[in-house]
């Protein structure tokens, strides 16, 4: 009775930290779900509270993000939560992958004897590449890992497999965010693994070498050979409700966040239009401010329809649904749901009419980003070829 009680404090006590940071705690919805599991490993009584709440949530988006936070959970209490709202949801018709809701005695039971597989991502730097990470558990012996660096361009680029405990794994991840600013988020484990393993394919058939051992790795971990499914923000957000009101408007306001605020395009994309933007800022035509701001704006225009096509837009359409799970775990909704706008748009090849000013500010960053660096190639080139020996 003492344990039960100081559960319920812990628990009440939980809900109302939530409450105070304006979560729906007492009619829980899953657009929240990203918000709650923001909170998750932030102490007992937090925890409690969310997997509480997400166990009330009748939708496939908490059952997927219980299973993700299963794995993380420490405590005793904590853990013992978790299968109660996952057995509350799978009495309501929910069960995870496998399983048949509402089991009978003979059934197998919802928690398997075998510790579940663990995966992980990283939010996209500029260059699109992003961290994932593979975790096996293993009982008494810590966890197996299959650690990589994945580009959306090169492939897989690094890899390596290690043997750590569960404090070493959270310690590792405090010190990516604390160095880097960047929190590992929970994906389901064939996501992270698609991803490792479509990046080795891909690095393989560009005759990349040093990544052999990969193999050995996945055969080490006994991981079954993948296979494609939905990207999994897709379990989170419903695709038709994103792309409604001013999210147009408002993607810009995406290049301020901090995951965002180091994003340029590849040279190699945005130097054929470098050209055309200069001619038309330096041209000798008189135009007042606004015109100019006009004309460039229309060249700007131009240049994403024509960049945003084809390989190149595929690939931005992938970090954009990447980013947008990252925001929608780390507690950003409606950034989430406005970054998925702009990759279904990308996708669809939506990019006429209104335009995307997302895509026109990191043009527009890119571009002044080339040409600073041209600039201060130029002036250090002048500078060395005008220095005096002296003998």
């Amino acid at each position: 009775m003492a344990k039960q009680d100081a559960r319920q404090r812990a628990l009440r006590k939980g809900i109302e930290s939530l409450r105070t940071e304006g979560l729906p705690v007492d009619e829980p919805t899953a657009e929240a779900i990203g918000s709650f599991t923001s909170f998750f490993g932030k102490g007992m009584e937090l925890d409690l509270a969310v997997v509480f709440l997400l166990g009330r949530i009748v939708k496939p988006a908490a059952l997927a993000a219980l299973k993700a936070l299963e794995p993380r959970a420490m405590d005793r209490e904590v853990k013992r939560e978790v299968r109660r709202s996952l057995f509350k949801l799978a009495q309501k018709g929910l069960a995870p992958a496998g399983e048949k809701p509402g089991g009978s005695k003979d059934e197998k039971p919802l928690f398997g004897l075998g510790p579940a597989l663990e995966g992980y991502l990283s939010s996209v730097d500029g260059a699109g590449n992003r961290l994932v990470w593979v975790a096996r558990p293993q009982i008494g012996s810590g966890l197996q890992m299959i650690q990589g660096i994945v580009s959306d361009r090169l492939g897989l680029i690094q890899v390596g497999g290690s043997v750590l405990k569960r404090k070493e794994l959270r310690r590792m991840m405090a010190e990516i965010k604390e160095r880097h600013g960047v929190a590992m988020i929970p994906v389901p484990w064939e996501f992270a693994d698609w991803v490792l393993y479509q990046g080795h394919e891909k690095a393989k058939a560009a005759g990349r070498t040093g990544l052999e051992h990969f193999q050995q790795i996945r055969t080490h971990m006994s991981l079954p050979k993948p296979g494609p499914r939905p990207h999994p923000i897709y379990d989170h957000i419903n695709a038709s409700d994103v792309r409604v009101g001013a999210w147009r408007e408002d993607s810009k306001k995406l290049l301020d966040e901090p995951e965002f605020r180091l994003w340029v395009l590849d040279v190699d994309w945005i130097a054929p239009y470098a050209e055309r933007v200069e001619e038309a800022q330096g041209s000798r035509l008189v135009l007042n401010p606004l015109q100019k701001e006009e004309r460039l704006g229309r060249l700007v225009h131009h240049v994403a329809q024509d960049l945003f096509v084809g390989d190149v837009g595929e690939l931005i359409a992938v970090r954009m649904e990447d980013m947008a799970l990252y925001l929608c775990l780390t507690g950003r909704r409606e950034k989430a749901e406005t970054s998925l706008a702009v990759a279904l748009a990308i996708k669809e090849r939506d990019l006429g009419g209104l335009g995307i000013p997302f895509l026109y500010g990191l043009i527009q960053r890119s571009l002044a980003v080339l040409k600073a660096q041209k600039q201060a190639k130029e002036k250090e080139e002048t500078e060395g070829s005008s220095l005096i020996i002296k003998p």
